[in-house]
């Protein structure tokens, strides 16, 4: 028969040090959530995404005196 392996040993951790460690993973996780809504993108106009609103140039948006060109001219010879 082989003898049993005798085990030493090995006392509880000290309260101190789990509440210690216990606090610093709280901390931890409210600065990383304290900071995940203070950099969060902040969208006001709810879930559904609107499209951006495009403006085109037009006649008005032109100085008094000139008048927009009825096609736009080119340099380049016609192929």
């Amino acid at each position: 028969m082989t003898r049993a392996r005798s085990r030493t040993y090995q006392p509880r951790r000290d309260r101190r040090e789990v509440v210690v460690a216990v606090l610093a993973v709280a901390a931890i996780l409210l600065v990383t959530v304290g900071l995940l809504l203070l950099f969060a993108p902040h969208d006001d106009t709810g879930s559904v995404p609107s499209s951006p609103t495009i403006t085109l140039p037009t006649d008005t948006s032109l100085p008094p005196d000139t008048t927009a060109p009825a096609t736009p001219t080119t340099d380049a010879p016609a192929p």
